[in-house]
């Protein structure tokens, strides 16, 4: 009787001395949400850029176009989004415009989660604690950081894309891609541009978020518009055409650089491609492609938040 009350008093301590580990102990609501948010940035991202990867494609062709060497009198294949377009459909086909697709998913699987995802952590790590509140330079500090970080793990996904798109005649595989940029310089060819892949994210990321989020809070705050699609149409609209404003000129040095063979390199760095560029192609080349790019933009942009925003309501989360 004595050693059953013994053996039950020394069971009793040591559970009370074992702590039971519970869900909350190793993730909170908070860290969840965070990893729920990477996943919904990523699949709304994929989304956005399956509907505009043929306008991109046409962008980037008309980029690289400018700096291949051509013949006295010899028309540009690209000149414009019509002409460029139409150019590349009775050539290559639908194909053609969807040239890179797969590596534009793996790229906004992993880049766009990132920089979408932890906007949010980043404006907490800044002292958010009142969302309808926060002052501009946290946005945009928390958007540029949130871009650098979702660039610098991505910038292979985005030389392959980019690759993939610029390349002429029929359809390779991605693979096909890989070993060529392997064979050109390595490991060390993936990161080829990333400075200004870097640069161009950490502009993109923070004018498109806090221009998306500080409208959003003036049109509400105003009471010009409500919680809900109309009002995410509108910001994401605004935050579309000024992205699309600032960083066409990185956005074309950064596809020159990457899309310069090891054996024909003609910059040496973002500078170095910037002075070359103007030099050659006068100031207003830096804009070259910014239609398309706003084609791309606007629509992206707009579909991306949108479907960000219903995916977070779907799973009972507040709106950005």
């Amino acid at each position: 009787m004595s050693g059953s009350i013994i053996a039950n008093i020394t069971a009793a301590s040591a559970a009370e001395a074992i702590p039971v580990l519970k869900k909350e102990e190793w993730m909170s609501e908070q860290t969840k949400n965070d990893l729920v948010r990477l996943v919904m940035a990523g699949v709304s991202s994929t989304v956005a850029q399956c509907c505009v990867h043929g306008v991109e494609t046409i962008k980037v062709r008309m980029q690289v176009e400018g700096n291949a060497p051509r013949g006295p009198g010899v028309p540009l294949k690209y000149p414009n989004v019509y002409h460029g377009g139409l150019y590349l459909y009775q050539h290559e086909g639908v194909a053609g415009l969807y040239k890179g697709i797969t590596a534009a998913a793996l790229r906004e699987m992993s880049y766009s989660s990132l920089r979408f995802g932890l906007y949010e952590p980043f404006k907490r790590m800044l002292g958010e604690t009142d969302p309808s509140k926060t002052e501009l330079w946290v946005k945009f500090t928390a958007g540029a950081l949130a871009g650098i970080a979702g660039s610098a793990l991505a910038n292979p996904t985005d030389v392959l894309k980019v690759r993939m798109q610029a390349a002429e005649g029929p359809s390779r595989p991605m693979m096909s891609h890989v070993r060529e940029v392997l064979a050109d310089g390595g490991w060390k060819a993936f990161y080829r541009g990333v400075n200004a892949t870097i640069i161009r994210a950490a502009i993109l990321n923070a004018t498109k978020l806090a221009a998306y989020d500080e409208t959003k809070y003036m049109l509400k705050r105003n009471g010009i518009l409500e919680e809900g699609m109309q009002l995410h149409f509108v910001a994401s609209m605004f935050a579309g055409v000024m992205v699309a404003a600032t960083t066409s000129p990185v956005d074309l040095i950064r596809t020159r650089i990457m899309n310069q063979p090891k054996g024909e390199k003609h910059y040496n760095g973002m500078l170095d491609c910037l002075r070359k560029v103007v030099r050659s192609e006068g100031i207003w080349v830096l804009y070259r492609g910014f239609t398309p790019q706003w084609m791309r933009f606007g629509p992206f942009t707009i579909i991306q938040f949108m479907v960000w925003e219903r995916m977070r309501a779907l799973y009972g989360m507040k709106g950005i």
